[in-house]
């Protein structure tokens, strides 16, 4: 049977463009016997509504009339949160297409990840037969998530999933103490931090790939 990992993508991004921009990354995951599944985040927003240079910088898919998300920021009251649509898309599609072995965010989809994987079944609302305990979760250039609604979820359930967590010594979009934030809500026995010589993006070099492959069959091996 298939290995699946779930891939989420950044903001303003889609399944797949991010398919698209993984190409090496996917291939040599798809040599190990691995399937990746790109789904598309499910809400959109004007395009205008974000700047031209906050596009360009967290690659965000050229000449979009619309920006896709998987979080809802609240303008109003400087805030954001991951609304029930984003939710509920994704307890659907692993019904659909799972269950999953491991999850691999990028960006927004990297933030996403890591909130989900402090009690994915049960932010989900998926049993255990549906979705068995995820054996890994990768988070490129990702983030806790800073409100406060969000804290108590992060300090009660640290994420105990094995965790890699990938920054870019270039990006300027996530900065280090975010990603290491995510980093540090995990157990200390089960993460991994990663570093690389670019930006905002997943890196596909061959040198990096080998790294990442070699860390992906470590943690599968334990099970």
């Amino acid at each position: 049977m298939s290995k699946k990992i779930l891939m989420l993508h950044g903001l303003a991004q889609t399944g797949p463009y991010f398919e698209s921009k993984t190409k090496h990354f996917r291939t040599a995951l798809e040599q190990l016997g691995y399937t990746l599944y790109y789904p598309t985040a499910p809400n959109r927003y004007p395009a205008a509504d974000v700047p031209s240079d906050i596009l360009d910088s967290v690659g965000a898919e050229p000449n979009s009339p619309e920006i896709v998300a998987w979080i809802e920021n609240d303008d109003i009251n400087h805030t954001y949160s991951l609304p029930d649509t984003s939710t509920k898309f994704l307890h659907d599609y692993i019904i659909e297409n799972g269950p999953f072995d491991g999850v691999i965010g990028f960006s927004q989809g990297a933030g996403v990840t890591g909130y989900l994987s402090t009690d994915f079944n049960g932010l989900l609302d998926l049993t255990e037969e549906e979705q068995p305990p995820l054996k890994f979760i990768t988070s490129f250039s990702g983030f806790r998530f800073l409100p406060d609604a969000y804290q108590a979820q992060y300090d009660n359930h640290p994420i105990k999933i094995p965790s890699l967590h990938v920054k870019g010594e270039l990006d300027t979009v996530t900065e280090p103490w975010k990603i290491e934030s995510l980093y540090n809500s995990c157990s200390e026995d089960s993460r991994t931090l990663m570093v690389h010589g670019g930006g905002n993006f997943v890196p596909n070099s061959r040198g990096f790939i080998k790294k990442y492959v070699n860390w992906l069959q470590t943690v599968t091996e334990q099970e």
